[in-house]
């Protein structure tokens, strides 16, 4: 059944000290077509951070957002 009361209760939710920092995490090799996407942002090299993973996803939307979406 649905519930429409609203509540503030975070259990279950992960503190900041609980989640991985990205610069900790060791080189990724996206797939193909997770690739090819990064590289119409501006990627030029394989493999990637994790954090260099969402700054190439960021201006990829970014750039969507400003020129359209019919590249994709």
């Amino acid at each position: 059944m649905y519930n429409s009361k609203m509540t503030s209760d975070t259990d279950g939710a992960l503190s900041t000290s609980q989640m991985p920092a990205l610069e900790q995490e060791g080189p990724v090799r996206p797939e193909p077509l997770l690739l090819n996407l990064l590289k119409l942002a501006g990627a030029q090299k394989d493999p990637f951070t994790t954090k260099e993973i969402l700054f190439y996803l960021g201006q990829y939307i970014i750039n969507c957002l400003t020129t359209g979406v019919e590249g994709i």
